[in-house]
């Protein structure tokens, strides 16, 4: 399914360099998008995150996915990130990422993911609804809207990551599908860190007219075609 992209981004001042990036992959039978999100505390986070979606684009490009099932690309891709985490957690021993992939299919859809990337969608009001579970120390019960989770300090302490210090532990989603939805992929900088109305003004326009906030700012708009 062939989509069309905007990738809005905005550094912070924690760190010197941007460390949220994204990729994209559009194969004949299944197409990925991609963010991941670099700690801002772990050194070559940034590298980390780069690299990874580097790897994810590589293996996945070689996959035979004729035939394949939702199920069964899920588990293909549930693969890939476990090769990766061996591979670059040799190379990156002390860094840690969030990532989140979005997959579409012809007829479905799901996500995989690690850490606090959120996926939404955006819908013709104007509101986001946001999907999946965010792995962090404020939501370990699971309950809490992203907005509750934005105001908890404890949010930017992870229970899942991608990192060599821990074991990789994919979360899985499968989602309707739908002709002509709007999905967004988002760092917490954007999801946490920006409101409502700033949110929709940044996708609009790239760039906030005030100054940024310490998290970098990053979001993909992946937009499916109508029937």
């Amino acid at each position: 399914m062939r989509a069309s992209l905007q990738w809005r981004t905005q550094a912070g001042t924690i760190t010197t360099d941007n460390r949220d990036a994204y990729a994209h992959v559009e194969q004949a039978h299944a197409s990925i998008y991609l963010i991941a999100d670099g700690s801002s505390s772990r050194p070559l986070s940034g590298e980390l995150a780069n690299a990874f979606l580097a790897k994810l684009v590589l293996d996945f490009s070689h996959l035979q996915l004729e035939g394949a099932d939702a199920e069964q690309t899920a588990k293909a891709l549930v693969q890939i990130i476990a090769t990766s985490h061996r591979i670059l957690g040799e190379a990156y021993p002390r860094a840690a990422c969030s990532y989140l992939v979005l997959c579409l299919l012809a007829d479905a859809a799901f996500s995989v993911h690690e850490g606090d990337c959120c996926l939404g969608l955006l819908e013709q009001t104007g509101k986001i609804n946001w999907l999946n579970n965010t792995h962090c120390v404020a939501n370990w019960q699971g309950n809490l809207t992203h907005a509750e989770i934005a105001l908890d300090t404890s949010r930017h302490s992870l229970t899942r990551c991608f990192s060599a210090r821990r074991e990789s532990n994919p979360e899985i989603n499968h989602w309707p599908l739908a002709p002509h939805q709007h999905w967004l992929l988002a760092s917490d900088g954007f999801w946490a860190c920006l409101g409502s109305e700033e949110q929709l003004f940044f996708l609009r326009n790239g760039n906030l007219s005030a100054a940024p906030t310490k998290d970098d700012i990053s979001c993909l708009s992946v937009t499916t075609p109508p029937i």
